[in-house]
């Protein structure tokens, strides 16, 4: 290698240089403009360069967060042409960056159209794309009008373009990531949680000297966009205190189990993207390195949802152990190694030096900053203030000498010259002449010295405070210590990523928590054939509420007590059964609309639900039976159900014509008790009722009339061998028999009454029945429960000659009058009966 020396000779117009000597120099030229002008971010706001001129260049064009959107194709344009003397590309590329909300923990810009994906997807091209400021980049770049920053020319060398050489950067600079290979220098920092971080920089105020771990206590560590767990403290410490450390991150993984699968569902990632995640799944699935799961890795995240990558587990499989083999071998645990490296810079002077720094040292440097920056503001208010006052005070002689004044107008050849008459006559100086000048004769009349009197008494109030602020330190770190909590208060959240102080890396998994919890659930379903999951208790005992309209969804067909972990059973009309389990069940609220059925479930257009079931097991000694309009009967046992899923399977076999009229799902041993539309009801014993296959036509249950069909069916369950926890799964089902059970019926014309189940005979199968209730001419019979006198119902009705309108009546059970099988009823409202809802005992107050 040539010896590096100055020697350099210049013959004529030809110069001659040592090689060396000159790709040195080069080299270090392009060296600091790397460290300095591109790679590494400014202490003070967090931003590097071309962060920095974006960010300004939009606050400057009016792309802010109350307007609209424009094209980033305009954005790029308005910052190559100003701000960037580099490719569109980069300008681009970084833009999107600060708008991609799985990137960056708080976005300072806002992105409309495809700005890319978790899953290594590239943004669409500027000219489809749009952006704008967010409030938190405004936040950022507050007070900038107050000469609080050093501006300068950019390289367009317009006198009227200037950017700064920071911001002053109202928010700390580590709560959004940063990454940067300079020329001998990297840097690789962490997000952190704004609240977190500017709690931290509240007490730094108080207490400079803070210690490492009192700093922990405030800020926990890194808060990831994506989430995650952290494991352990230490790699935390080390870059707490040096600036440099190295931490162990893991994904989230929950449990989900339905009644025909048990699954790993990864619900937050390491910061690696999700499609390095299902490459290293399906890598480690191959090559055997994971035992336990199906080979097939379901990726079904979307923007609703957020991360959703589903791992079945076989049947034998110890989800601990799988998710242990997963942790070792796939990027679901991943180390991630930081160091903070940033440019630091005195006052009103470029960033110059680079330096790896601890969180501390950072905070504090940033604290001062701060501390810079509100003094220079109250300096420039309280400059912008006294210069108002000497303007106030020209324009208060101004008002008193109005019609002098117009006439010193009238007289002047220009306005030049009746600036300098005024000035002279009146004793003003530049400024106050200057503004008189430029006021036309009407105003001048119409100045008003007592508003100006007022406008000076305030000014002079707040010169007073500006004087203090800057008199006076403590008074300047109290109203930034204000100032930081309104942030946290404006901008502040809730902590995405856990850190798990006690796990080890080493250590295997002990156990997958569920996905869901195990909740109390109220399911609705609605006339319209919408379902919806409410709090427990959404409908219990409303004493208060006897009477009222309906409200949206309160048109209801079925309300049924449950948990978040049970399988939900609808049969519908055409004989189909459905499964999907209750957590997926929308949550709303009593009012909400609730979600359609058909979005959930592939009913056909002309296919209605029937009822609906929860079930915390199929188990063996329980029985799904379904009755239809033509009076045929199937009873199957619920094993036969396991695998039903959201597409569907058919159940029973009908004749054409016929139709699902009602299910029950029971223990056997009971009694069934089923009605027909001319008012007959038949009951007969289970033991009458063989089980069969899951597909088949079923039995006659019940011989009908000519033109009449069934339209209801109960189950009276014997108190003898019932388990002690028996659930309720509908209002027609697991009713146990007891002296004071009857049976509600009900027609559609309003009539009602109670009838002792004793008053019913036992009869065969398939046989007529015995008349329950006595029908006026062109009535039939609406429905039939089983009650006992404390039952709680809900009726919904609608008024004689109205077509909408419909209204509630609520009542207990013992509220109807318990009357003879062959006796006449009790009209219970003026009107057409459409719906009668047995609230569920458990939901009762």
């Amino acid at each position: 290698m040539a010896r590096m020396s100055d020697r350099s000779v210049e013959q004529g117009t030809i110069r001659e240089e040592d090689f060396a000597v000159l790709l040195a120099r080069a080299f270090a030229t392009y060296g600091l403009s790397v460290v300095t002008d591109r790679a590494l971010p400014d202490a003070r706001d967090g931003l590097k360069p071309v962060q920095r001129r974006i960010l300004t260049g939009m606050r400057e064009a009016g792309y802010r967060s109350d307007r609209p959107t424009v094209k980033s194709a305009e954005v790029v344009g308005l910052i190559l042409g100003n701000y960037h003397p580099h490719g569109d590309a980069s300008v681009y590329e970084a833009a999107v960056r600060l708008a991609q909300s799985f990137t960056m923990r708080y976005p300072l810009i806002e992105g409309q159209g495809n700005m890319g994906s978790e899953d290594g997807d590239a943004p669409a091209a500027y000219r489809y794309t749009e952006m704008r400021l967010s409030p938190l980049a405004e936040a950022l770049m507050a007070d900038l009008e107050c000469e609080t920053v050093p501006l300068h020319p950019t390289y367009k060398q317009d006198p009227k373009v200037l950017e700064p050489d920071y911001l002053p950067g109202r928010l700390p600079p580590v709560i959004n990531p940063s990454s940067g290979i300079a020329v001998g220098l990297a840097t690789n920092i962490p997000p952190h949680n704004l609240a977190e971080v500017l709690r931290a920089c509240i007490a730094l105020l108080d207490q400079p000297e803070m210690s490492v771990e009192q700093l922990m206590t405030i800020i926990q560590g890194p808060d990831f966009p994506q989430g995650g767990r952290v494991i352990g403290l230490d790699g935390i410490r080390d870059y707490f205190t040096t600036g440099k450390g190295r931490i162990v991150i893991r994904a989230e993984v929950r449990l989900e189990e339905t009644p025909r699968s048990r699954s790993l569902v990864i619900v937050q990632i390491p910061p690696v993207g999700r499609d390095r995640v299902k490459v290293s799944i399906a890598e480690a699935l191959n090559a055997g390195r994971v035992e336990g799961l199906l080979p097939d890795v379901r990726d079904e995240s979307d923007a609703e949802k957020g991360t959703r990558i589903v791992l079945d587990l076989r049947k034998d499989a110890d989800p601990a152990r799988v998710l242990t083999q997963l942790y070792q071998e796939t990027d679901l645990q991943v180390s991630l190694s930081f160091q903070m490296v940033f440019l630091f810079g005195e006052p009103m002077q470029p960033a110059r030096q680079p330096r790896q720094v601890g969180m501390l040292e950072l905070l504090n440097y940033w604290n001062a900053h701060q501390v810079d920056v509100l003094t220079r503001r109250a300096q420039f208010q309280l400059r912008k203030a006294r210069e108002r006052l000497h303007v106030l005070d020209g324009l208060m002689i101004g008002a008193a000498n109005a019609q002098e004044i117009v006439r010193l107008f009238q007289q002047a050849e220009d306005r030049a010259a009746a600036r300098r008459a005024i000035e002279e006559r009146y004793k003003l100086t530049a400024a106050q002449s200057e503004v008189i000048a430029g006021m036309t004769l009407a105003q001048v009349t119409r100045l008003d010295a007592q508003k100006y009197a007022r406008e000076r008494e305030e000014l002079l109030t707040r010169v007073a405070e500006l004087e203090h602020l800057l008199s006076d330190r403590r008074a300047l770190v109290a109203l930034l210590k204000k100032e930081m909590q309104q942030l946290i208060r404006r901008f502040g959240d809730a902590r995405r990523t856990i850190i798990d102080a006690q796990a080890r890396v080493d250590e295997p998994v002990r156990e997958v928590l569920p996905l869901y919890e195990r909740t109390p659930l109220t399911l609705v379903l609605t006339r319209a054939a919408t379902v919806k999951a409410l709090p427990p208790g959404a409908y219990g005992s409303r004493p208060t509420e006897r009477y009222g309209p309906v409200r949206g969804d309160e048109q209801l067909r079925q309300i049924l007590a449950g948990y978040s972990q049970d399988a939900v059973l609808c049969v519908s009309s055409s004989g189909r059964v459905f499964q999907l389990p209750a957590f997926r069940l929308p949550q709303a609220t009593r009012s909400a609309r609730g979600e359609p059925l058909a979005r959930l479930l592939a009913l056909n257009p002309d296919e209605e639900p029937v009822a609906l079931f929860t079930l915390a097991a199929h188990e063996e000694d329980r029985y799904l039976v379904t009755f239809s309009r033509q009076g045929k009967v199937k009873k199957s046992p619920l094993s036969e159900y396991r695998t039903v899923d959201e597409e569907g399977l058919q159940d029973m076999k009908l004749a054409e014509g016929d139709a699902v009229a009602a299910a029950l799902v029971i223990r056997a041993g009971g009694e069934y008790l089923v009605s027909s539309e001319s008012g007959q009801t038949l009951r007969f014993a289970d033991e009458s009722l063989r089980a069969q296959g899951r597909a088949g036509q079923g039995v006659m249950a019940m011989t009908l009339a000519t033109g009449s069909r069934l339209v209801s069916a109960c189950y009276l369950e014997q108190l003898q061998g019932l388990p002690a926890e028996s659930t309720q799964q509908s209002e027609q089902a697991d009713r146990v028999a007891a002296p004071t059970t009857a049976l509600l019926v009900l027609s559609e014309q309003g009539y009602a009454k109670r009838v002792a189940v004793d008053d019913l005979p036992l009869r065969g199968r398939a046989t007529a029945g015995v008349s329950s209730l006595a029908l006026v001419p062109g009535d039939h019979l609406l429905t039939t429960l089983l009650v006992q006198p404390t039952d709680q119902l809900l009726f919904i009705w609608r008024p004689e000659g109205a077509s909408k309108g419909e209204q509630t009546l609520v009542l207990h059970a013992q509220e109807i009058p318990l009357l003879g099988r062959a006796g006449p009823a009790q009209r219970l409202v003026e009107g057409r009966l459409l719906a009668a809802v047995l609230l569920p005992r458990a939901l009762d107050s």
